[in-house]
């Protein structure tokens, strides 16, 4: 067996795990792909495992583990296409696109495999990164308050925007925008709020994720921000300044561009 065979076959078992993940995120495919897809992988796994293990590995096997990966890799794309094609997931497409949000209220928990909708909509926090992308010792990893009151505006006007987890059509085609119903369950202390009288969107939850999802293309919305009394992030000791000082000249910042930004109480 030669490294390059290992890693081919490392990297097609890695294949298969992403076709799990999408094949089970849909409602027509889920149920199969936890009791047969999921089994084969982790059957093919071990097996292989046992044969690195006991130096079996040879080329006769690897032949044998790629035939039944292709295999499996063939059948699960055809489903999947499969799943494309329908009507109801092309509809939920289209309903996207033109953001037709009662019909994704409708389409949604038919086409992903344990949403439902969340009615009444609560109010909703989107999460703000003051990520500057610089975490490196010496630099703060944080935008200034300036910078960061410009992110949010600049973000607001253009509208919020879903970011997909991937290149397949599966990521890119329905991607969802995450939110929560309190500023608290985000991992980050500042959110922007959209208020439940004027949630104009089809929300949905999961039974086993706090999170909540909102499809659309672009959200644009009239929003405040919240901004956390305290930050547990150890990275704000990198910061220049404390959280609470960012936080108290980011609220300056924001009110004096006729943005309404409160702290949260505790």
């Amino acid at each position: 067996m030669s490294a390059e065979q290992l890693i081919a076959l490392e990297a097609a078992q890695a294949e298969l795990g992403t076709l799990y993940a999408a094949a089970r995120s849909f409602a027509a495919l889920h149920a199969r792909a936890e009791v047969d897809l999921l089994p084969h992988i982790t059957g093919l796994g071990s097996r292989l495992r046992r044969l690195v293990r006991t130096t079996q590995l040879t080329d006769d096997a690897i032949d044998a583990a790629a035939r039944e990966i292709l295999l499996l890799r063939t059948t699960w794309r055809t489903e999947l296409e499969q799943v494309r094609a329908s009507v109801v997931y092309q509809r939920a497409v289209t309903a996207f696109a033109t953001d037709q949000q009662d019909a994704l209220a409708e389409l949604i928990p038919h086409v992903f495999a344990g949403l439902r909708l969340v009615r009444p909509a609560p109010t909703l926090y989107f999460p703000v990164s003051p990520s500057s992308g610089r975490r490196r010792p010496g630099t703060s990893p944080f935008l200034s308050a300036a910078e960061c009151a410009d992110r949010i505006l600049r973000g607001l006007a253009d509208g919020l925007e879903p970011e997909s987890s991937g290149t397949d059509w599966w990521d890119s085609e329905l991607p969802a925008l995450g939110c929560a119903d309190s500023a608290a369950s985000l991992e980050t202390p500042i959110a922007v709020c959209l208020a439940a009288s004027d949630v104009q969107v089809a929300v949905f939850t999961t039974s086993d994720e706090a999170d909540l999802r909102i499809f659309t293309p672009r959200l644009h919305a009239p929003m405040s921000t919240v901004l956390a009394a305290e930050a547990t992030d150890e990275w704000w000791e990198a910061y220049q300044d404390s959280y609470r000082e960012f936080r108290d000249a980011l609220q300056c910042e924001l009110t004096a561009r006729g943005h309404q930004a409160v702290i949260a109480s505790t």
